[in-house]
């Protein structure tokens, strides 16, 4: 939006609208006080929850450029990142963009272009207030809207089908490609990978890998992502301490990587040392087919919309601990997992039902919703104390207990 200069100053001119707000800048001994923190985070807030549009600072309302100092520049566009990030609930991700425009003294001025997409979800300020832009103003959103809103927002918001913006076909592994669809497919492969939902092609009419095509089929999706690997980490103890730690690694790489260097993390590092390897799998610390359907669980159903969290996969002395991004819908419980169902990421789920894993041959999710049912019940029976489920804030965490060797524990 306003990518040239004549459309920047036309806007200038024209005052503001449905896309544009100005507001001018004050400072005072700490930095901005003017706009206040709560007034900017509404202007976001209500772009986000109409149509997008651009926040212009260093103007005042009739459209004037006073400025922003050369010396102070940097210091705003963290300020208005910082209330995007922290005063904007869910945080919103602007695109910022310098200007030089005329001022009124006749030479150029720096300003900031603060661009702000269409919400995907509703959003409202620290404050608490759901504003929508309306024409030139933003204003409070009525029950009503606000519950249209929200269902809206609802429907249409599938985050593991969104573009990733960044990516390309380029950016997709044909050999994997080719492994699930088959070599000679009867279409046109851009046409297949758009009717699968692997690709869209955006309003620049570039395709663009979805957010589960990229997971699945990407030759290095966490480069993109870097929210989707797997973080895993052995410690000698039963504690979260560097003092204990053994070994840490990063699983990265398509998702069926992800699972498969998952287990064979825990296979790895499951024995406390050499001598006490079981003779069977029967005496072995850990199922792992248990820990197999628990990292696969945890893949497909995390919510990979909240950016910095990873998956992580604890390995201690006692137990195994799992955590996974995302809270549990409102319409499921902890007490419920066992009995219902209920996927996040429909599409990522589709392609794993689909895909083989290396280490055993066998595809990675049956899609008959045993996996939570079978974790509780056959880690019980392996290891004789039930796995347990917990909420962490934006977190669930599994604990699977490692199994006791008789007459040494």
């Amino acid at each position: 939006m306003f990518e040239s200069r004549d459309r920047i100053l036309d806007q200038l001119r024209a005052g503001e609208d449905g896309c544009a707000e100005f507001k001018e800048i004050r400072f005072g001994n700490r930095g901005v006080i003017s706009p206040n923190t709560e007034e900017i985070a509404g202007e976001l807030v209500a772009f986000a929850n109409a149509e997008g549009g651009v926040v212009f600072l260093g103007v005042d309302d009739s459209g004037a450029v006073r400025g922003i100092p050369p010396a102070r520049i940097d210091a705003v566009e963290h300020w208005v990142l910082n209330v995007a990030t922290h005063n904007c609930d869910p945080p919103i991700r602007p695109t910022i963009r310098k200007a030089l425009l005329p001022g009124d003294g006749g030479g150029d001025e720096r300003v900031l272009l603060v661009d702000i997409p269409r919400g995907l979800y509703v959003h409202r300020t620290s404050g608490g207030r759901y504003y929508a832009r309306i024409g030139s103003t933003k204003r409070d959103l009525t029950p009503p809207e606000l519950a249209r809103l929200f269902q809206e927002r609802g429907r249409e918001y599938v985050f593991d089908e969104q573009a990733v913006r960044a990516a390309t076909v380029e950016d997709l592994n044909r050999r994997r490609l080719e492994a699930f669809f088959g070599r000679s497919p009867t279409i046109p492969w851009l046409d297949l990978l758009r009717n699968t939902r692997v690709t869209y092609r955006d309003e620049d009419g570039v395709d663009r890998p979805s957010v589960s095509g990229l997971l699945v089929f990407g030759k290095e999706p966490t480069e993109l992502l870097p929210s989707s690997s797997i973080e895993a980490a052995s410690y000698r103890g039963t504690r979260l301490s560097s003092d204990d730690l053994i070994h840490a690694e990063r699983l990265a790489g398509p998702v069926s990587d992800q699972i498969d260097a998952g287990v064979a993390f825990v296979a790895r590092f499951m024995q406390a040392s050499p001598d006490q390897r079981p003779r069977s799998e029967d005496g072995a610390p850990y199922d792992l087919e248990v820990v197999d359907e628990a990292i696969v669980n945890a893949v497909a159903h995390r919510d990979y919309a909240i950016s910095g969290s990873k998956i992580r996969l604890f390995l201690f002395a006692d137990r195994l601990e799992l955590y996974s991004p995302g809270k549990l819908p409102n319409t499921l419980t902890l007490d419920d997992m066992p009995y219902r169902t209920f996927t996040r990421n429909q599409l990522l789920v589709s392609f794993l039902s689909r895909t083989r894993s290396k280490r055993t041959g066998q595809v990675f999710l049956e899609s008959r919703g045993e996996g939570v049912r079978k974790i509780l019940q056959n880690g019980e029976a392996h290891s004789g104390r039930r796995p347990e489920y917990a909420l962490f804030g934006d977190e669930l965490r599994l604990t699977l207990w490692r199994k006791k060797r008789i007459g040494c524990e």
